[in-house]
């Protein structure tokens, strides 16, 4: 009766955790990870539900019927665990496989007399899509300790495939198909089971938990609107940024740009002709900055970007390039032909500075370009010289657009 209990314990376990997974799924179900993870649970409760409440006479017969859901659990798992890294299932090789292993077991059921073929060709099937999975994780995860956790319980799960069968079997002898309940395999299979599977499905739960909070740390750092960094995320990244840049002694420089008028593109055309500049203006951002350089929405119509290993210069040039692209967007709703432009601010960290007091000079810059007319450049460097020489000005001037 305790065995028995063991045995009817073990796909309970499998059945929560399918429960678990389908409910995050529909709750986000962008994560389709996690709709693999829950159907692989799932088909794993029902192979052991069958395997545990069918009579003992069916034998052989019992290994052909629980080989598919056992099969189609693997490849769910698998599925899942390669998506959330990242990484598109080989669905065509999976199929094939799975194929393979159900040709193989029905082969051995029509020729063959030994059960042991048939949990072979089970276990190998399963065993084949799990170490591709391992290989397809181990490239594409992280090495952080929940990933390395996520990793040693993969690897053991994938290792029992192959390995258990051939102790177990050391240890039975001839197994007679009648007998398979109560042999040291599925003895083994039901312990093993027990433990493993809930080592794999909190190995998963984990992982889960740990993208949702990664999800929600990203929600929470990014402007929605602007879709670049959130001020305080930005701050956050910049100040670490100007720490390194000191230490390795590297040029850094801040942009800050300003759309200019904004009041009157909302006055004028509405607050969504508004909201379609702003992101407008940060996909420009986006598309335009490198990936070492950070940029971040740091008020209204203000942004702010971090240029990595660059002089107050090449800063310029940047910034002009954001200026004459953010005169090319199209901001327009039907039949209103929408134009905005923006004014720059340019300041290079000097030894010393922090970062308020780097963004301190950059804002002046673009004040006083906004002063000088707006649709234009200007480097704080321009600022320290003589008050009787004119500082230099990149760009046209203002144009006779409203927006201007």
């Amino acid at each position: 009766m305790r065995d028995f209990l063991l045995l009817l314990s073990t796909p309970m376990v499998a059945l929560i955790f399918a429960v678990t997974f389908l409910v995050i799924w529909r709750r986000d179900q962008a994560r389709t990870e996690n709709l693999a993870l829950g159907t692989g649970w799932l088909m794993l409760a029902t192979a052991m539900l069958i395997s545990q409440l069918s009579p003992a006479h069916m034998g052989r017969a019992l290994v052909a019927i629980t080989h598919v859901p056992y099969t189609i659990a693997a490849l769910g798992m698998a599925s899942g665990i390669m998506l959330r890294v990242g990484v598109k299932p080989p669905t065509k090789v999976f199929l094939m496989i799975g194929l393979g292993g159900i040709c193989a077991m029905a082969l051995t059921q029509a020729v063959g007399n030994s059960i042991k073929a048939d949990l072979f060709i089970t276990n190998i099937t399963s065993g084949v899509i799990m170490v591709m999975t391992t290989q397809s994780f181990a490239m594409a995860a992280k090495r952080d300790p929940i990933e390395r956790f996520m990793f040693v319980t993969l690897v053991l799960v994938t290792a029992q495939f192959f390995l258990r069968p051939v102790f177990s079997f050391m240890f039975d002898g001839p197994i007679a198909p009648e007998a398979y309940r109560e042999s040291a395999y599925y003895m083994t299979l039901a312990w093993l089971f027990g433990f493993g599977s809930v080592m794999f499905g909190i190995a998963q739960l984990v992982t889960a938990m740990k993208d949702h909070i990664d999800a929600l740390k990203a929600h929470n750092a990014t402007d929605e609107l602007s879709g670049l960094l959130a001020r305080g995320e930005f701050e956050l990244r910049v100040k670490a940024a100007l720490n390194a840049a000191a230490n390795k002694g590297t040029d850094v420089s801040l942009v800050v740009g300003d759309i200019d008028h904004f009041k009157k593109v909302n006055d004028i055309w509405g607050h969504q002709a508004g909201d379609r500049a702003i992101a407008g203006f940060g996909a420009m951002i986006n598309e335009t900055i490198r990936g070492t350089d950070i940029a971040g929405r740091v008020g209204g119509e203000e942004f702010c970007i971090l240029v990595w290993s660059a002089d107050e210069d090449i800063s310029a040039r940047l910034a002009e390039r954001l200026r004459l692209r953010t005169t090319e967007l199209d901001v327009t709703d039907g039949s209103l032909d929408v134009r905005i432009t923006a004014s720059f601010g340019v300041a290079q960290r000097v030894e010393g500075e922090n970062y308020r007091s780097v963004f301190a000079r950059a804002d002046k810059a673009l004040y006083e370009a906004k002063q000088g007319g707006r649709n234009q450049v200007r480097k704080a460097v321009d600022m320290s010289l003589d008050e009787g020489k004119k500082p230099s000005i990149t760009g046209s001037s203002p144009t006779k657009d409203v927006a201007a």
